[in-house]
């Protein structure tokens, strides 16, 4: 071998080796725990890290941080073993050995779904099939999380914001939010009916897909309403969402990345912006937010297109009819003794009076609704809107102005809920006090990757979801 070819060569190997050193290096500077799920996924597949460590630093931030959050209602007494077992296999599965929280709303097999209440008793028989699917991928299920009484609220009292432990996480999902905004877990499992896998999201700094109605099957998960019930995934940013997407519609592909697949740019993309009446309500800082989230995106080759929406007063007054009816009838047997809360008891049993004949009145509106929200995607590929109009408040609040918190809460997340459409929530911005904003895009029906890749760009070029509470 010619000596001067070799050192022609060697500069372009070193340089190679020391870019893959610095890589490994990036991952041994941080604490298992703090990375996130595409990270933690490739670091177990690339040898750099074993499952029992992730899983034991994922266990270490719950202890120091859970007396505080509260975010789980139980920690699972296998995830150890299992994590033991998988470090010793070779990694094939998209999700080998990376622990997942799961909503205690969703069955997991020899675990008691108690859905915030102390109706339910009997531990599942079986896996709900979202479980089901992760655990095919390799996922371990390392606990359940907090949520709101048969998930029929906008707050999560037993949790508490990891940014500021007197506000609120939101809900219903708010468990789920608190442990990944608390570095617990990278991935974690929500439900959402009108609104609660993005407004804990939104209050807790952390990103959501609330999937196409239908998209994700829902057996195995106790119902509040049929017609707007979706399970979704909860992560630190739209790429591990979107992972998380693909694992439980059963789309993993062995390799993490593949499985994400190419996530483009927003060259060309049309941004709806809702005219002011509907974004009346909204805190000016939360406008602000959005705004700035619209300047982002018209930097990186998207466009600005003015739209009108219907009221979204009417959006609230078609989910509570379908949703007070349709709640009633689930729980409907296990009304007598009223063994609810004071609210949700009276939640459940006005929903049985609610007429039939409005009920059938409120379906057909919908579907006006939804055929009029359709239409504007023949001139817009997205719309933006906050996700709540209020970004932070008290831990314990149950109103606001005088107003109860659902309907001032679900004030923009009704939209994707009464129209079955998907939509991505991630954080935008701050307050002055420094508790996180968040915007949601709504697309069309099933355009999740379109709408996690523009929230992908967007976080590409901002810092918001990369910021961590001081717990």
């Amino acid at each position: 071998m010619s000596h001067s070819r070799l050192e022609w060569a060697q500069p372009f190997v070193t340089a190679a080796v020391d870019a893959v050193r610095a890589a490994d290096a990036a991952v041994d500077a941080v604490e298992p725990w703090q990375l996130g799920l595409v990270d933690a996924a490739c670091a177990i597949h690339d040898g750099a890290l074993t499952p029992l460590e992730l899983v034991e630093s994922c266990l270490g931030r719950i202890a120091a941080t859970d007396p505080a959050v509260h975010a789980f209602v139980s920690v699972a007494e296998d995830v150890r073993a299992n994590a033991a077992a998988l470090s010793v296999e070779r990694p094939q599965a998209v999700l080998h050995g990376v622990p997942v929280a799961i909503k205690d709303l969703i069955d997991v097999a020899g675990t008691v779904t108690a859905a915030g209440t102390t109706v339910f008793t009997e531990p599942a028989a079986t896996d709900a099939t979202v479980v089901t699917r992760i655990r095919e991928a390799g996922g371990i299920v390392i606990g359940k999380t907090q949520t709101h009484e048969i998930a029929y609220g906008v707050s999560t009292p037993q949790s508490h914001n990891p940014w500021d432990t007197t506000k609120m996480t939101s809900g219903s999902s708010g468990g789920s939010a608190a442990a990944l905004a608390a570095g617990q877990v990278a991935a974690a499992l929500g439900t959402d009916t009108g609104g609660s896998l993005r407004l804990p999201s939104a209050f807790c700094g952390t990103t959501a897909i609330k999937p196409t109605h239908g998209l994700l099957p829902v057996e195995g998960i106790r119902p509040l309403a049929w017609s707007h019930d979706v399970v979704g995934p909860m992560a630190r940013d739209a790429r591990d969402a979107l992972l998380l997407l693909r694992v439980l519609a059963g789309q993993s592909l062995g390799d993490p990345v593949v499985t994400v697949g190419r996530l483009p740019g927003v060259k060309d993309l049309r941004v709806g912006i809702p005219d002011d009446a509907f974004l009346a309500g909204a805190r000016p800082d939360v406008l602000a937010a959005m705004d700035a989230v619209a300047d982002v995106l018209c930097d990186l080759g998207a466009t600005t297109v003015p739209v009108r929406l219907p009221a979204a007063e009417l959006y609230g007054s078609v989910s509570s009819l379908l949703v007070f009816r349709e709640a009633a009838e689930a729980y409907r047997e296990h009304l007598a003794g009223e063994p609810f809360s004071h609210g949700i008891q009276a939640f459940l049993e006005a929903g049985l009076e609610a007429p039939v004949e409005d009920y059938v009145q409120a379906r057909r509106v919908r579907r006006r609704l939804i055929a009029q929200v359709n239409a504007l995607f023949g001139t817009v590929d997205v719309v933006l809107m906050p996700t709540s109009p209020v970004p932070d408040l008290p831990h314990g609040t149950e109103e606001v102005d005088g107003l109860p918190l659902i309907p001032v809460l679900t004030r923009f997340a009704l939209l994707a809920s009464v129209t079955g459409l998907p939509a991505v929530a991630f954080p935008a911005g701050v307050t002055d006090s420094g508790m996180p904003i968040g915007v949601q895009l709504l697309g069309p029906a099933h355009t999740e990757p379109h709408l996690a890749a523009a929230a992908h760009a967007y976080q590409q070029a901002t810092p918001w979801h990369l910021r961590r509470p001081a717990l």
